[in-house]
């Protein structure tokens, strides 16, 4: 009898021995809190670069605008116009 009540309930002799100890369970939970500083650290750095793309830009713009504008000034063969035809033109 005391087989066959052992082979009704395997269960609980089955789970006891697969069940993680106290110190797995403490460093899966370690490595979960990594995982989450991590994580956020990971998306904080991207929105940080999107950010910085999105406010350095305009002042890009801004700059190689000026540059553009003052080499055109100081060399004004290099602005950029439509070709003359020299065709005279009559108005009325």
């Amino acid at each position: 009898m005391a087989d066959s009540d052992s082979a009704a309930s395997p269960s609980s002799g089955f789970q006891d021995e697969h069940k993680p100890g106290a110190c797995r369970q403490c460093a899966e939970s370690g490595l979960d809190c990594f995982a989450f500083f991590g994580r956020g650290a990971v998306a904080t750095g991207r929105g940080v670069a999107v950010a910085t793309k999105h406010a350095a830009y305009p002042v890009k713009e801004g700059l190689l605008g000026a540059a553009d504008a003052a080499s055109n000034y100081l060399h004004p063969w290099q602005s950029k116009q439509p070709a003359t035809t020299h065709v005279p033109t009559f108005r009325m």
